[in-house]
């Protein structure tokens, strides 16, 4: 089976190569040296050191078995978290209400030795995004999310679960246009599900994606079969998703062959028993269509492309997108409070446990603070208890933004 399925955003990344951070766009290779930067030669994308963006953890190069001549020099080194139940990387300059496209990936490559890799839990903020958990010491993972940024600034936070040291080798954000995925807003985001999650059959191990606009790239190629019918599955591999949980699916249809008027292609799109189309479908040439919705949480889900009793040619696949729906939850501290307690941080040092959202979720609250939960409201801090007389009076230029 010659399959060519596109699970679609890797394509937006292709494209922004090479282009400045003026755009908003940010490259984190995690583990390079402070203050280094560097284009890599293949993707000529410009990378920069995670330096900045978090205060905690150590680099360490992946072990030599896996530094294959074709690995990217992204992956070749990670940084890794030996303390604390959380770090958090903290991206700034963004604007509240825009959407975005984040990307952590993953490779772990036996840096440690001990062969087997961590599992941890990733957080978006104050809420939880997904668990990483790879048993392949050579794949190559990846976790995307697409949000509406709730302030001027996010935090991508690693939590150590007890399963080994979490780590992380690169970290992207992408604008995305605020036209484009209208399931995504303040109370709910996106996360994508990886294609090496489906058993789909072979690929031609080119992913691509795009968004809506599905672009010419994409279109070009479609999955086909022999037989009347294409069928993938898969079990979810997220711990929180259950029966409650939704997932969203986007399937891109374009006919790509001049069909003679002898010969039919037609088929019906089945997810989980229920057939999507009204009445049988036939693509249209060179032009793209596209079926979307919404799928309530099940133990596993199925999808299958069926040709009708009129078919003379077998169903087409061009691409798709399947993504785990996932409510806002948790509750930020409150901006101004927060602000204040990051300026505390970065302008004394403050180490601690002092990462990700000062107050919440409660199990991580800032060493010191005194924070208030009001129901359906931004937590809000209510005092900071001082171990030391050092700090006390410049404290107060920030304690102002306070709730008292």
């Amino acid at each position: 089976m010659n399959l060519c399925v596109a699970v679609l955003l890797f394509y937006m990344f292709q494209l922004i190569h090479g282009q400045p951070d003026y755009l908003g766009f940010i490259s984190i290779d995690c583990g390079i040296p402070v203050n280094s930067t560097y284009q890599d030669s293949i993707t000529n994308m410009v990378y920069v050191s995670d330096y900045g963006f978090i205060t905690t953890g150590e680099n360490r190069i992946i072990s030599s078995d896996y530094m294959e001549p074709s690995l990217a020099k992204r992956y070749s080194n990670l940084r890794f978290f030996p303390h604390g139940p959380r770090n958090c990387y903290t991206l700034r300059s963004l604007v509240m209400g825009n959407k975005y496209l984040v990307r952590a990936a993953f490779y772990y490559g036996n840096y440690d030795g001990l062969g087997k890799p961590p599992v941890f839990d990733l957080y978006l903020g104050a809420n939880y995004w997904h668990e990483v958990n790879y048993s392949d010491a050579g794949a190559f993972n990846w976790m995307d999310i697409i949000l509406v940024a709730p302030t001027d600034y996010l935090q991508v936070c690693l939590v150590n679960k007890g399963m080994g040291n979490p780590f992380i080798s690169g970290l992207d954000l992408r604008p995305l246009n605020t036209t484009l995925y209208p399931e995504v807003n303040a109370s709910q985001s996106l996360v994508l599900v990886n294609s090496n999650r489906f058993h789909m059959g072979p690929t031609d191990n080119s992913i691509i994606r795009a968004v809506y606009d599905v672009p010419p790239s994409v279109m070009q190629n479609a999955a086909t079969v022999n037989s009347s019918r294409i069928d993938f599955s898969w079990n979810p591999s997220d711990p929180s998703a259950n029966i409650s949980s939704k997932y969203f699916f986007i399937f891109y249809f374009a006919e790509l062959q001049h069909v003679p008027s002898n010969v039919v292609r037609q088929f019906d799109i089945i997810v989980n028993n229920k057939t999507w189309n009204r009445r049988p479908y036939t693509p249209t040439f060179l032009f793209t269509n596209y079926f979307s919705g919404v799928v309530q949480g099940m133990e596993s889900y199925s999808v299958s492309l069926v040709a009708t009793k009129n078919a003379t040619l077998p169903p087409i696949l061009n691409a798709m997108e399947m993504y785990l729906v996932k409510p806002i939850t948790a509750v930020a501290t409150d901006p101004g409070d927060a602000r204040a307690m990051m300026a505390i941080q970065d302008n004394f040092g403050v180490v601690k446990n002092w990462m990700g959202d000062p107050c919440t979720p409660k199990a991580f609250i800032w060493r010191g603070l005194n924070c208030s939960y009001p129901p359906a409201s931004p937590s809000e801090i209510m005092g900071l208890i001082c171990h030391t007389t050092t700090y006390l009076v410049p404290f107060q230029i920030f304690l102002g933004n306070f709730h008292h």
